[in-house]
C-alpha cells in the first residue's frame, strides 16, 4: 500500500469528544516499514510526532502541529506454556475485540477490561483498568521504536513505570517511543476477581436471577453491562468515559478527609493508599448533569464529561477546570484528568 501523508487534515473523526482539530501532517501506517518510511519524511521537515490511537482517551485542542500518525499495525500471537499463555498483540487492534478473543479461548485475565474503548497499543500509556484489574497485572512487555535512535526496542514491566492511570508514556516517553506491539499473559484456569463492590453487587444480583457459578465470561458480560448503563455511547453523545482520575491519599489524608466527609466511598489501592471516588466528589458539588452551553457532566455518570454538540476544545477545557476548582473548593481535594491533551489553540 502506498503511504499517503495528508497536509492540514482534520481529526473530527478521530476522536471521541468529538472535537475539531486540524493536523498539520497525518498518515496512517500498516507497517513498521511504513513507520519508518514517515518518520523520515518528519525528520527531513524537522516535524514533531504525534501518535493517535483510537483517539478515545484524548483531548485535542484546535492545532495539531508537526505529523499525526495513527499506527494500524494488526495480528494476534499466542504462546501457550504450562498453565498460561503469552499473547503478542500488534498495536492497532482493538483491545475491547482482543478481551472477547481470549474469552473465546478461554484465556483469563482480562476479562473485568471488557468493553474498554481504544487500541491495544494505547492500553499501556494510559494503564488502563476497570473493577479491580490493571494492564499492568497482566503485562509483559512491549516493543517500541525508540525515536531517539530509530531501533524498536523491547521494554519491561519495569522500564514501563506503571502506576494508577500512568506510566512512562504519559510522562517522559511520551514523545519519545512509539509502541508497535504488546506482550501479555493470561491463565488458561479461570481465577475472577470480582472484589470491585459495584461488580460484586452486579454480579450477586445476577445470581440471584439465574444459577450457577460465577465465571470469567459471566464477570466480562457483568462488566459490559455495567459500562453500557454507565457511560454513554460516543457514537451516540461525544466523551471519552471517566474525565477524571480518582484521588489517591495516604492513610492519613483519608482518615481526616472520612472525618469530615464520613459517607464517602473508599477503596483500597496498592500499598497503604487509599482511592477516592472523584465521580462521588462531582456529584456532591451539585454537578452531575450540569450543563454550560455545548459541555456538561453526564446526568448518568457524574465523572463523565460530554461534548452535546460543536464544543470546541477551549470551551470544553475551561469548563473541566471550573469542575475542577468547584471540587477543590469544596472538598480541597485537587482533580486530575485521565484523558491525554494534545495541541495548541
Amino acid at each position: 500500500m502506498t503511504l499517503q501523508i495528508i497536509n492540514n487534515r482534520s481529526l473530527l473523526r478521530n476522536n471521541t469528544l468529538g472535537l475539531e482539530s486540524i493536523a498539520e501532517y497525518f498518515c496512517e501506517v500498516q507497517n513498521t516499514e511504513q513507520l519508518k518510511e514517515v518518520l523520515g519524511f518528519a525528520r527531513s521537515k524537522k516535524l514533531t510526532i504525534t501518535v493517535l490511537g483510537a483517539g478515545s482517551n484524548v483531548v485535542l485542542k484546535n492545532k495539531l502541529s508537526g505529523l499525526v500518525i495513527i499506527i494500524n499495525f494488526k495480528g494476534v500471537h499466542h504462546n501457550i506454556n504450562g498453565n498460561h499463555v503469552t499473547l503478542s498483540v500488534a498495536a492497532g487492534e482493538d483491545w475491547s475485540k482482543l478481551v472477547e478473543y481470549a474469552l473465546r479461548n478461554n484465556w483469563y485475565g482480562i476479562e473485568n477490561l471488557a468493553l474498554i474503548p481504544g487500541s491495544v497499543g494505547a492500553a499501556p500509556i494510559q494503564n488502563i483498568g476497570a473493577y479491580g484489574v490493571e494492564l499492568s497485572d497482566v503485562f509483559v512487555s512491549l516493543d517500541a521504536l525508540d525515536l531517539r535512535t530509530g531501533e524498536v526496542n523491547s521494554m519491561s514491566h519495569e522500564l514501563c513505570e506503571f502506576g494508577y492511570r500512568d506510566s512512562i508514556f504519559k510522562k517522559k516517553g511520551r514523545t519519545r517511543f512509539i509502541i508497535i506491539e504488546v506482550k501479555i499473559k493470561l491463565s488458561l484456569t479461570a481465577n475472577v476477581k470480582c472484589d470491585y463492590p459495584l461488580l460484586r453487587d452486579a454480579l450477586e444480583v445476577g445470581m440471584q436471577k439465574s444459577s450457577g457459578v460465577i465465571t470469567p465470561h459471566r464477570v466480562a458480560r457483568t462488566v459490559s453491562d455495567i459500562r453500557k448503563k454507565k457511560l454513554p455511547d460516543p457514537s451516540i453523545i461525544a466523551n471519552v468515559g471517566s474525565f477524571f482520575k480518582n484521588p489517591i491519599l495516604n492513610r492519613d489524608s483519608v482518615k481526616r478527609f472520612l472525618e469530615y466527609h464520613p459517607a464517602a466511598p473508599v477503596f483500597e489501592s496498592n500499598g497503604a493508599k487509599y482511592k477516592l471516588s472523584a465521580g462521588w466528589l462531582i456529584e456532591r458539588c451539585g454537578l452531575k448533569g450540569f450543563r454550560s452551553g455545548n459541555v456538561g457532566m453526564s446526568s448518568e455518570q457524574a465523572l463523565v464529561l460530554v461534548n452535546y454538540g460543536n464544543a470546541t476544545s477551549r470551551e470544553l477545557l475551561q469548563f473541566s477546570e471550573s469542575v475542577k476548582q468547584r471540587v477543590l473548593s469544596v472538598f480541597e481535594i485537587s482533580l486530575e484528568l485521565e484523558p491525554s491533551v494534545y495541541g495548541s489553540f
